[in-house]
């Protein structure tokens, strides 16, 4: 047996980690006799076993990613916060010390002032050039959002059409088996009628040569046959019986199995949206209430 032993930096990547190498051991490389139903549903199940992993390990990233999210989140508003405070001490002081200096400024030359007022424009240039700065950075940080949003809408298109693909193969399956079914059950009852006409031609060839105490035990024979032909058809009838309340089964089956993934699936969308909602709009005060609804929501859902 493979033996792939692999360690991981996030302590909670560990138990799908440890499950890797037996999947690894069990299914890589592996060719599936999926022309074969046996074939076809050991292949369904060890892919299913294998996306249980692969799901359940996303859903622990976006969970272990969200505190860091909020984190970053809650660092740049204090900033900006304490920034506030800061300038609004800051500016009454520097406004005494700009109208002291231009006090004394009056007082100086005329080429004096000149000066002051080449410095003034320059400082007010240098604003201006800093301002342009910042909505520079502002654009690139809103260009960034944007791109990971459309990112985001990417790989959800890309998993509901896994999905979609894989209802198809489910289907297709589904209509091979019952295609070999159908053939089956046609080669038995050609069989049947064959032997049947065989028998027939035989008895038939054996009434010529026979007398009268042939005839009786012929006649006998035949209600023998009659008997055995009614529990060939009754046989026939209950075997057909039984394969449509098998086929019958396992629809009902497959449409439990295909509704439970349906909801599955739209329940990791709406949490996911969730997430991304209070992740781009936690900040603002506006939403405080929705986000601590969509907190609750995602506790429940856990």
């Amino acid at each position: 047996m493979l033996d792939v032993r692999m360690t991981t930096a996030i302590t909670e990547y560990s138990a799908t980690e440890a499950a890797l190498s037996d999947l690894t051991s069990r299914y890589k490389g592996v060719l599936f006799d999926v022309g074969s139903r046996e074939g076809m549903v050991i292949a369904i199940k060890g892919r299913a076993e294998i996306r249980t992993y692969r799901v359940n390990l996303e859903k622990m990233r976006v969970k272990i990613k969200a505190p860091a999210l909020e984190r970053c989140q809650l660092i740049d508003s204090e900033a900006r916060r304490i920034t506030r405070e800061l300038e609004l001490l800051e500016i009454p002081i520097d406004e005494q010390i700009k109208r002291e200096e231009e006090r004394k400024e009056l007082e100086r030359t005329a080429a004096a002032r000149a000066e002051a007022e080449r410095i003034a424009k320059e400082e007010a240039e240098r604003k201006v050039a800093e301002e342009a700065r910042l909505a520079t950075e502002r654009a690139e940080i809103e260009r960034q959002r944007a791109e990971l949003a459309k990112m985001e809408a990417a790989r959800i298109e890309a998993d509901r059409q896994a999905r979609l693909r894989i209802e198809d193969e489910q289907r297709a399956a589904r209509l091979r088996i019952e295609a070999e079914e159908r053939r089956s059950r046609a080669e038995r009852e050609a069989a049947d009628r064959a032997a049947h006409q065989a028998r027939e031609a035989e008895e038939a060839k054996a009434k010529a040569a026979r007398d009268a105490e042939e005839a009786r035990i012929r006649a006998a024979r035949e209600a023998a046959d009659i008997e055995r032909r009614a529990a060939e058809e009754a046989q026939r009838k209950l075997r057909e019986a039984e394969a449509e309340r098998a086929a019958a089964e396992r629809r009902a089956t497959e449409e439990r199995e295909r509704e439970a993934r349906r909801k599955q699936a739209e329940q990791e969308d709406a949490r996911e949206m969730l997430i991304l909602f209070k992740q781009r709009f936690g900040h603002m005060p506006e939403y405080i209430g929705v986000v601590r609804a969509i907190n609750a929501a995602l506790k429940v859902a856990v």
